[in-house]
């Protein structure tokens, strides 16, 4: 046991992290950081990057901007294998609990989703050592890998799974949800509906939404982006995608859209990032010959900006029932940038009547290709439909989705259970 158990306020425990600025590694690396300006001294354990390909190997140990980084083994198998991502995660959570079991016994935890059965080793801490732990859930599980066929609905893991996220829940100081619908999703992941413990357990249970670095990335009118010239596409309608290409995003709703705008000059869609369903957007382009998709990679933080502002509008595209188990935090990005947004999702959904109900974009339901299609035609004979709804998308981040805003709520948990 390390001598220097006091010397930390906070564990944070997530497989990616600084400088993987990719996906949840971006979110809680921009919380940590913001977290050490109220004062707080952290410890993160990540694991060594693997959601790029050829993501170079970092030191075991960091010291970022007074955050320490401790890099435990695991094994880097392509990310984009669900067999390599699965070893990638269990050798992951093995190493981790080592680490966590070994060293600074006494100091909380927070226990990030990835791997989702991470706060299992929360569970074990606070039997064996009385350890105080929260919970962040990125993502619902079982019932997300259910609705993407991955786990067999009720079936004997969905049925474990459930069970151990039950044992956590009860035993957990807090947990953070992202949203009003993934509130819901979370206490029935935990088999709580009906249970004796179900009150306590909403009690503790907090939404703070996911949040933009809006230190970084601000509105830039479209000429001020540098890849605005060097893509030539000054002149055309820019529809972006950018983030995660996962299983749950309706990838697919997109590209029958695209297809209706196939090689129109007028309009350029664009793929930015990486995923499991990338592959789909690079076999489309190439079987259909379309000329105006243009695909790129995640972008490196500091440029997301100029990325960002390239667009005329961004896309998000959520599964239906997805709601109850993630929240796209590609959202907040589009809204820093000014940019409206073009959502593809249930219109029940909560981000959907927020979108609508503030005046900040458009929203059709998954499939409906007619709506999506008239929608890009009435942006080309009308761009002026965008400006406002940009304008009212950044008030709206900076009203309720601010970087500080979220990690005061966040301070105020962490230091209420130090």
């Amino acid at each position: 046991m390390s001598s220097n158990k006091n010397q930390f306020d906070l564990r944070i425990v997530s497989q990616p992290f600084y400088p993987e600025m990719v996906s949840s590694g971006q979110a809680l690396t921009e919380l940590a950081e913001e977290l050490t300006s109220f004062g707080l001294k952290i410890k993160v354990i990540a694991s060594q990057p693997t959601i790029l390909e050829n993501s170079k190997i970092v030191p075991k140990q960091i010291d970022y901007k007074g955050i320490k980084i401790i890099r435990t083994w695991s094994t880097r198998f392509p990310k984009l294998s669900f067999l390599g991502k699965f070893i990638n995660l269990l050798t992951f959570f093995i190493s981790a609990s080592f680490e966590i079991l070994l060293h600074n016994r006494k100091v909380p935890l927070l226990l990030v989703t990835n791997p989702p059965y991470m706060t299992l080793i929360g569970w074990i801490n606070n039997l064996l050592f009385g350890t105080k732990y929260g919970i962040l859930l990125f993502d619902i599980m079982p019932e997300q890998a259910e609705l993407l066929g991955i786990v067999k609905s009720n079936g004997i893991i969905s049925k474990f799974w459930k069970k151990a996220n039950q044992l956590c829940y009860i035993r957990a100081s807090y947990a953070v949800v992202l949203s009003k619908d993934m509130y819901e999703g979370a206490i029935s992941n935990a088999n709580l509906i009906g249970h004796r413990m179900e009150v306590q357990c909403r009690e503790k249970t907090k939404i703070i939404h996911v949040w933009s670095d809006d230190r970084i990335i601000k509105p830039k009118t479209k000429e001020q982006s540098k890849l605005t010239d060097k893509l030539n596409v000054n002149n055309k309608l820019v529809v972006q995608y950018s983030g995660n290409h996962g299983r749950f995003h309706d990838i697919e709703s997109i590209l029958k859209i695209v297809e209706c705008f196939a090689n129109d000059e007028r309009v350029i869609f664009q793929f930015i990032g990486e995923g499991f369903k990338k592959k789909t957007v690079k076999q489309f382009k190439e079987e259909k010959n379309i000329k105006n998709i243009y695909i790129d990679t995640y972008v490196h933080k500091d440029e997301l900006q100029d990325s960002l502002a390239m667009a005329d509008i961004g896309i998000i595209a959520q599964l239906p029932l997805q709601e109850r188990v993630c929240y796209p935090s590609k959202l907040l990005g589009i809204m820093s940038s000014g940019r409206p947004v073009f959502a593809i999702c249930s219109p029940e959904s909560e981000m959907a009547e927020m979108i609508i109900n503030n005046d900040f974009g458009f929203v059709i339901r998954n499939g409906d290709t007619a709506s999506g299609v008239k929608l890009i035609n009435s942006i080309l004979n009308d761009p002026s439909l965008l400006k406002q709804k940009g304008i009212n998308a950044f008030r709206y981040l900076n009203e309720n989705f601010t970087l500080r805003s979220a990690a005061e709520k966040y301070f105020e948990l962490i230091n209420k259970f130090k």
